[in-house]
């Protein structure tokens, strides 16, 4: 009786190993977004948030639909890099490029990476700022 049920079981196991593997893929990985390091700055003489593109991979045309600065409680933008609009900066973005984002009121910033396709939208850097009125240097990583 054992040995039936290991045979009917074993066969059921091994039924799928006889056939063709299934060809690859043809659809492609959604594009994922670059891998950005970024340092903050805020300067309250002029009510400026200066970000620095610290360290990670290149920002191209590629894996990028735009980077942009946006104001947490407001309405101010700053694009940096765009394959659509007019931005401060070129593709490709590389470590070392710096931003300047104005605000009209003491509010933090947000970087925001838009896909390709402008699909989706990610948050790759915030930064908030202290309540003191001092300059404030902070890092941020995705």
């Amino acid at each position: 009786m054992f040995r039936r049920s290991f045979l009917t079981a074993a066969s059921v196991t091994l039924a799928g190993c006889g056939l063709a593997p299934s060809p690859p893929s043809t659809e492609s990985y959604p594009e994922s977004p670059p891998n950005v390091l970024l340092s903050f700055a805020w300067d309250p003489e002029r009510s400026v948030h200066e970000i620095r593109f610290s360290r990670g991979s290149r920002v191209t045309p590629e894996n990028t639909g735009e980077l942009l600065a946006r104001t947490v409680e407001g309405d101010s933008e700053t694009v940096w890099v765009s394959g659509e609009r007019d931005g401060v900066a070129d593709f490709p973005l590389t470590p070392g490029a710096t931003l300047t984002h104005s605000v009209s009121d003491r509010h933090g910033v947000r970087v925001v990476w838009v896909a390709p396709d402008e699909d989706r939208s990610i948050l790759v850097g915030r930064h908030r700022l202290p309540s003191e009125t001092t300059t404030a240097t902070t890092e941020s990583e995705r």
